[in-house]
C-alpha cells in the first residue's frame, strides 16, 4: 500500500507521510492475515485432493496462526480468524472461526448466531468485509462501523478472499480498532491542521476516522468534504483540509 499526495492545501505534502504510516501498519495486519488464509486454503485443497469432506474440526490448525496474528498486533488488531463461505464445510452451512484478542486469560472465541431461521441470524455474507473480497479478489479495508457481533466499537475489518482451485471458500480477516487508528494519527493531524482549518481522515464514504479539531468528531459524516490533499492505494480513505458541513 502506497501513498499518492495530490494538488492541494499545503498540507498535501505531510499529508502523504501521514498515511503512508497506518497504511503501512495495516499493510502488515494484511499479510499476516494472508498467511491465514493461505493455510486454510491448503486445508481446502487437501481435503479436495484426498476426496475427504472438509470438515469444522479441521480448522483447529489454523488457531495457532490466528493466535500469532494477535501476538504480533497486540493493541491494533482486536480480532482475527476465518469465515468460510456458505457450504465450505460438510458439517457446518456457515461458519465463523474468530478469536478475541488475548485479554489475560489466552483468546476468546466469538460466538454468533448463524441459524437463519432464528430471530438473531447473523448474515455475514451482506457484510462489506466478505462480499467485496468475494466480488473483486482483491483485500478489503472495511469501515469505520459499528461492531455490534464483535468489538461493540468503531472498528475497521480487514479481509483477504481464500479461493482454491477457482472457487471462493471465504475470507481470512482482523479486526482494528479505530480508536487506535485515531490515536496513531492525532499527532500528526493536528500539526497538519495548524494552518487555522481542520485536518480530517475520511473514509470512502465520508465518515470521519480522525480529525484535528472536537468540533468534527469520529464517526461523524461529512456531507462537504472539502479538499483533497492525499489518497492511499488500497484504503478507500482521503485526507482532506477544510471540511465544513457535517451530516
Amino acid at each position: 500500500m502506497t501513498v499518492h499526495a495530490t494538488s492541494g492545501p499545503a498540507v498535501a505534502g505531510e499529508g502523504g507521510y501521514l498515511l503512508a504510516d497506518i497504511t503501512a501498519a495495516i499493510g502488515r495486519v494484511v499479510r499476516s492475515v494472508t498467511e491465514v488464509g493461505a493455510a486454510m486454503t491448503a486445508l481446502a485443497a487437501a481435503a479436495r485432493a484426498g476426496r475427504h469432506p472438509l470438515r469444522r474440526a479441521d480448522l483447529a490448525t489454523l488457531r495457532p496462526l490466528v493466535a500469532q496474528v494477535l501476538a504480533r498486533h497486540r493493541g491494533f488488531a482486536a480480532g482475527a480468524g476465518v469465515v468460510l463461505a456458505p457450504d465450505a464445510l460438510a458439517d457446518a452451512p456457515r461458519c465463523i472461526d474468530w478469536w478475541w484478542a488475548d485479554r489475560g486469560s489466552g483468546p476468546g472465541h466469538l460466538e454468533v448466531d448463524l441459524d437463519p431461521a432464528s430471530a438473531e441470524f447473523y448474515d455475514y455474507t451482506t457484510t462489506e468485509w466478505y462480499r467485496e473480497p468475494a466480488r473483486t479478489g482483491q483485500p478489503c479495508v472495511a469501515g469505520p462501523y459499528v461492531d455490534y457481533i464483535c468489538t461493540r466499537e468503531y472498528t475497521f475489518t480487514v479481509s483477504v478472499p481464500m479461493v482454491d482451485d477457482g472457487r471462493f471458500v471465504g475470507v481470512a480477516g482482523a479486526d482494528i480498532l479505530a480508536g487506535e487508528v485515531e490515536r496513531m494519527l492525532l499527532p500528526r493531524l493536528s500539526l497538519l491542521g495548524r494552518a487555522g482549518r481542520p485536518a480530517v481522515l475520511v473514509s470512502g464514504n465520508g465518515r470521519v476516522i480522525a480529525s484535528s479539531t472536537a468540533r468534527i468528531l469520529p464517526g461523524t459524516v461529512l456531507r462537504s468534504p472539502g479538499s483533497s490533499t492525499a489518497a492511499a492505494d488500497g484504503l478507500p480513505w482521503m485526507l482532506v483540509g477544510g471540511p465544513e458541513q457535517a451530516a
